[in-house]
């Protein structure tokens, strides 16, 4: 029986690994935003030495980088080098779930131990929710494998106390779990429960010693390996709840200021996942809706958990380990409930996973074990098992690598537009560079890490960040110039940077200093390529001509700049100061407009007015802006002199702001010739 065991389980254990491997990295295709941060991560150690945290995506620990650090110094940058570490933790779980079940069953003096084992290990195997995360590169991957041996010497050092030697690799798993993902800061919760409710079973003297020795052991232990991060935590407090405190439910923004209704739901649909009922919408880590477990299965989970909180609780023999399956649970699904958005939210309930699965396997032991007693029934006690999960790895495979691609854009999700357009530039030739635009307001954090990642080896780098602002715009844009011939601009029509260009200053700069050559359009951005003109300097114009005109005691027109002549067919800059005098009650729109001599309006540009880090006019602070304009000039129009105007308005109501009487205000006038 044991030779027939191991044989099962190193086939269950080659089976995950296959699964985790097919048509890996190819499915998923491309690179997720987080999965290219931790390459980033990685790319920061093998340049600038060890690091114990980054802040990129609201914080991130420390293990995982190193390990992907290592991959990548063996395979390159490529994707391979981001998903074979998950793929490799995937099925080392696999492999840490059975000794750790048949521990749990033995321990707690009850038979069919290895068939628990077994079950519990295939269960996990032929996952659904196990196996995306076990394709992608994401770092929470870990923690199901790290908790899974801590909670296996933590138990074995219960057996072997006061020996010590499982507490110490109980509480260095914890911690390397800790050192991995946001979500493990709660399991050193778990055996600390376990030991407080072996005390609550047995409250004498004697006791109370035994479990305060061990839970002072484990957590020790536990803090010491942690010493590096908490005395980092004590440096920069802001960085050990910064991605918390955003998602938390306590935040007003998500309950709403209704905190137990908030907390209702996200439980209510958090359990759902277990009962088969929904699953996790982010088609990014699931076929969208699809449960956790089946709800065919779901009854074997409930089973499960109701039987060993029975037998934990019970006095009758020494049951007791088994309740640390449903501390366990319990625990692991608070940052899921913590946090609602998107519940139920299968990362954040990756930690449930380890122990649902066991939970799982004991109820259908017990349920088959039933079935078996009768000598009738004992061949189906012992093939009943194996049907549902025949019939889960065969939905599993199809969900996985039939479904899920065919019903699933990735274009977003796992940006495949980055990895495009790092083909791009990697096969550009010298001569050519490209400007990649940023929102000024998502700081540095927000690059594209796909693109960093795959490119980090390009020698000279043939792209550049471009945060929009005057000062950056101006500099970048001359550096770029001055070793290219040809400059390509990327226009984002669906990335976080959609806005990064809203106020037109590098459309601007480029009008008034290169020679657009072609435009070409591809899914999520644009690549617009101009040629540096002769001697351009890529400089903002001086807006020095006063103009002094006030707007209802509101707004003060300060300065204007307006070239003398222009050419028809060609675009007019004009450009304004503007300073609030007070405190306006809405983001007022300007409307800047080209008269022909016969008055007739022959071109227009109408934009919300922007502070340069994107505020509308009702949040400006007490300072002047600077507002860009482009005119296009009609090819037809007709020389002769054309008067710029102006107009501010309301943007519901359209009503103007009046100035001197008038709501259109002269700023000046411009030869077309």
């Amino acid at each position: 029986m044991k030779q027939t065991s191991r044989l099962l389980i190193l086939l269950i254990i080659l089976l995950a690994f296959w699964l985790r491997l097919y048509h890996l990295p190819d499915l998923p295709p491309g690179l997720n935003f987080d999965e290219a941060g931790n390459g980033a991560a990685a790319l920061d150690i093998l340049r600038d030495g060890p690091r114990l945290w980054w802040r990129i995506g609201g914080g991130k620990e420390p293990l995982w980088p190193y390990i992907i650090a290592l991959t990548t110094t063996v395979l390159g940058n490529i994707p391979l080098a981001l998903r074979l570490p998950a793929a490799l933790a995937g099925t080392l779980t696999v492999a840490a779930v059975y000794p750790l079940t048949v521990r749990l069953v033995r321990q707690s003096g009850l038979r069919q131990a290895r068939a628990a084992g077994l079950l519990a290990a295939t269960g996990v195997a032929v996952s659904a929710w196990h196996l995306h995360f076990s394709r992608l590169g994401f770092r929470a991957i870990l923690l199901p494998l790290l908790a899974s041996l801590a909670a296996y010497f933590f138990l074995r050092g219960l057996k072997t106390w006061p020996a010590r030697r499982s507490f110490v690799l109980a509480a260095g798993f914890t911690a390397l779990a800790v050192y991995t993902y946001l979500a493990a800061r709660l399991f050193p919760l778990v055996p600390l429960i376990y030991l407080l409710v072996l005390f609550l079973r047995n409250p004498n003297r004697a006791a109370a010693r035994l479990r305060a020795a061990q839970a002072a052991a484990y957590l020790g232990l536990t803090v010491l390996f942690l010493l590096p991060l908490v005395i980092y935590f004590a440096r920069y407090p802001a960085d050990l709840l910064a991605r918390s405190a955003a998602v938390s439910i306590f935040n007003p923004a998500w309950n709403q200021g209704d905190l137990p209704a908030a907390v209702w739901r996200t439980l209510r649909l958090t359990l759902s996942t277990f009962a088969g009922l929904r699953g996790d919408a982010n088609p990014l880590v699931n076929l969208p809706g699809e449960p956790a477990i089946p709800w065919w299965l779901a009854p074997f989970f409930i089973l499960g958990l109701v039987d060993t909180l029975g037998r934990g609780l019970s006095r009758q023999g020494q049951t007791t380990p088994l309740l640390l399956l449903p501390i366990w649970w319990v625990v692991m699904l608070l940052p899921a409930i913590l946090a609602p958005e998107g519940a139920p939210h299968h990362l954040r309930l990756i930690g449930t996973l380890g122990p649902t699965y066991i939970l799982l396997a004991w109820g259908m032991v017990r349920l088959t074990g039933w079935l078996g007693r009768p000598a009738r029934l004992a061949p189906a006690g012992r093939v009943l098992p194996a049907l549902p999960y025949l019939i889960l790895a065969a939905l599993t495979f199809n969900s996985y690598f039939v479904r899920w691609p065919a019903s699933t854009d990735f274009t977003l999700p796992f940006d495949l537009y980055a990895v495009r357009l790092a083909s791009e530039i990697a096969a550009a030739p010298p001569e050519t560079v490209y400007i990649l635009p940023m929102d000024i307001r998502a700081g540095p954090e927000a690059r594209h890490y796909t693109l960093d990642y795959l490119l980090a080896n390009q020698q000279p780098r043939r792209y550049h960040y471009l945060p929009v602002d005057e000062a950056n715009a101006q500099a970048v844009l001359r550096q770029a110039a001055a070793s290219a011939q040809q400059l390509r601009v990327v226009r984002w029509t669906a990335d976080k940077h959609i806005e990064a260009d809203a106020r037109e200053l590098v459309a601007f700069l480029l009008a008034t200093n290169a020679r657009l050559v072609d435009r070409q359009a591809f899914p999520v951005y644009n690549i617009e390529t101009y040629r540096p003109l002769a001697g351009a300097t890529f400089t903002l114009p001086d807006i020095d001509r006063p103009a002094h005109t006030v707007f209802e005691d509101r707004l003060r027109l300060e300065a204007v700049y307006l070239p003398a002549s222009a050419a028809p067919g060609t675009v007019l800059p004009v450009a304004v100061r503007l300073f609030p005098l007070a405190k306006m009650t809405a983001d007022y729109k300007a409307s800047l407009r080209l008269v022909d001599p016969s008055g007739a309006r022959v071109a227009q540009k109408d934009r919300v007015l922007l502070h340069p880090y994107h505020q509308g006019a009702s949040l400006w602070p007490p300072e002047a802006v600077n507002e860009y304009y482009l005119l296009d000039i009609p090819p037809d129009a007709p020389a002769g002199n054309y008067t710029v105007t102006l107009v501010i308005y309301h943007p519901d109501t359209l009503a103007p702001l009046v100035a001197g009487g008038q709501a259109e205000i002269p700023l000046g006038q411009v030869r077309i010739d």
